[in-house]
């Protein structure tokens, strides 16, 4: 069984997301169990250069890149960010799409019998070489939440979807074309399941996972990150790691909640990449307490989680967040936002989460000083994180992909 990974997600001089990390997650373990491994995308460095990996022209890619830096010199970042300014590029980037040179014959030479998708915007790729794909299986994975319960074509968050797939029929008729041209979909959790089975009733949930190659830490290279950082040996220190996009993370929360903290031996690391960088560094710049590394490192992760004490997730909406599960793992008590977490994180542990409102500074605040103050609370939230962790393994994630990739196609169907 040959199965190619699609990716368009990870383009040329922007921040990697879940899916591309779950590509190459995909690309590289799906092979301890028998499965022939394509992939089709941007340069992704979970994905190393073979004769298995055609990797896309960036040009186009760089060109948008290059007009995001000099709209943030000019100080028009928010032209890029707003709704007129998004639309313009998910429609242009509908209609010109990216360039194929090359990679239609490569797919006509490996012949695939599953494809799998990790975007909304693979879809524009998959309608031009689906003539080419024959009888093989096209799978979408659901990490952008196309299936999500917007308010309108123009909501921020539905913007490549409706915008960004072809011309402009409006939100529900884009929800529905878009999920009936795939042969199944793979969801992160039972809220989307119970979405997309309305349109395309083969829908699957295989849950996120730890996503990093690198699981070791050593001591020497974590006192060394530390002193980069110019952390205190007694520190307290807060994480959030991942994307810096407002309207979806809301870090805006999660500094003013910090800034009402008192004591200097709290520290809020903010690592990450992302549109709203500027914003967050602007927020911060009156606090020393909070630090901006931008960008971690595949070979970094894992330290940055075990430099933390807590890891904050303020998301106001989530799929499936990986980062969280990969903070556990490394023993982070987790503070999560009420509208991050899924029905079924929540069924799995109940009570025994740590939440709050993600528009509520205050309690977040509160909980934030709880959790250093009450060693019960710590003790309690740490042997949670180990459940989580052991919940959501990477090697249970890929076993789930390679049972359901091979049940489809035997069956036609999961």
């Amino acid at each position: 069984m040959k199965v190619l990974i699609i990716d368009t997600s990870a383009k040329a001089g922007v921040s990697l997301g879940g899916g591309a990390r779950v590509a190459g997650s995909l690309f590289n373990g799906l092979e301890e169990h028998g499965i022939e491994t394509y992939y089709l995308g941007y340069g992704n460095p979970y994905i190393n250069p073979s004769k298995r990996a055609f990797t896309l022209s960036g040009g186009k890619v760089k060109v948008q890149a290059s007009a995001r830096k000099i709209l943030h010199r000019l100080g028009l970042n928010g032209i890029a960010e707003s709704i007129p300014g998004r639309i313009a590029y998910y429609s242009i980037y509908s209609l010109t799409g990216v360039y194929l040179e090359g990679a239609e014959k490569w797919i006509e030479r490996i012949k695939p019998d599953i494809i799998l998708a990790s975007s909304i915007q693979d879809y524009v790729v998959l309608k031009r070489i689906k003539r080419l794909l024959g009888k093989a299986k096209i799978i979408y994975i659901e990490h952008a939440n196309a299936s999500g319960e917007y308010k309108n074509a123009f909501d921020y968050n539905a913007l490549s979807l409706t915008f960004g797939t072809g011309m402009y029929k409006g939100l529900n008729a884009s929800q529905e074309s878009f999920f009936r041209f795939f042969d199944g979909v793979i969801a992160l959790n039972k809220e989307q399941k119970d979405k997309i089975e309305r349109l395309n009733p083969n829908v699957a949930i295989i849950h996120s996972s730890v996503l990093m190659e690198n699981l070791k830490i050593s001591r020497a290279k974590l006192k060394n990150l530390k002193k980069r950082l110019k952390l205190p040996n007694a520190t307290k220190t807060i994480l959030y790691l991942g994307r810096l996009s407002e309207a979806q993370k809301n870090i805006s929360t999660l500094i003013l909640a910090f800034q009402g903290i008192k004591g200097n031996e709290f520290r809020l690391v903010i690592a990450g990449e992302g549109k709203s960088m500027s914003l967050y560094l602007n927020m911060s710049k009156s606090d020393g307490r909070i630090i901006m590394p931008g960008r971690v490192s595949e070979e970094e992760l894992g330290y940055y989680y075990a430099l933390a004490d807590l890891y904050v997730l303020p998301s106001v909406w989530e799929s499936f967040n990986a980062t969280m599960i990969e903070a556990a793992y490394f023993g982070c008590g987790l503070l999560l936002s009420r509208l991050a977490i899924n029905r079924d994180i929540t069924e799995r542990f109940g009570k025994r989460l740590y939440t709050f409102d993600p528009y509520d500074a205050d309690e977040l605040r509160r909980k934030i000083v709880s959790y250093f103050s009450d060693d019960n609370l710590r003790k309690r939230l740490k042997a949670l994180s180990r459940d989580i962790a052991n919940e959501y393994s990477k090697e249970k994630q890929i076993k789930a992909y390679a049972d359901c990739l091979k049940k489809l196609y035997k069956l036609g169907r999961f």
